[in-house]
């Protein structure tokens, strides 16, 4: 649903992307926002949910769906979060392997219900199982927004 994998059924996005535009985003938006770029190639828009850490002016997330091609060496995108829109540039964050371990391992300690999507294990004090974060910080790439003053 908001990691833009592949696995989550199509009208799941469709619900929640229509869901996060009416007052209703309430519902959704404390981690759950819209994410619009351009295709490389066509130009083409594309909006899409995906699970978010807002930390000041630097937005993170990950996806293991291809879509992340399309910001490779930074490019503008535009927000919806938590009802406003915002503009900034998004950037593939390139890093070694057991740095993207921990950085999604931070990620899911900060948003738990995002494990599912990753295919980790959460112990029930909330650690995400180490032999999933490894294989899922190996097919996930970290995306770095940083937001555009107002």
């Amino acid at each position: 649903m908001t990691t833009g994998n592949p696995t989550v059924p199509r009208f799941v996005n469709v619900v929640v992307r229509t869901l996060l535009r009416t007052p209703a985003h309430r519902l959704l938006s404390r981690n759950t926002m819209l994410l619009s770029f351009a295709g490389r190639k066509t130009g083409r828009v594309y909006t899409i949910p995906v699970s978010y850490l807002r930390e000041g002016e630097v937005i993170t997330c990950y996806t293991d769906s291809g879509w992340w091609k399309n910001l490779r060496g930074g490019a503008p995108v535009s927000v919806s979060v938590a009802g406003r829109r915002l503009r900034g540039v998004g950037e593939v964050v390139t890093q070694a392997h057991q740095a993207a371990v921990e950085s999604l391992r931070t990620f899911l300690v900060k948003s738990p219900r995002d494990a599912k999507y990753h295919g980790v294990t959460l112990a029930p004090n909330g650690d995400p199982d180490a032999g999933d974060l490894d294989r899922a910080a190996r097919t996930s790439a970290m995306i770095r927004i940083r937001l555009m003053p107002e």
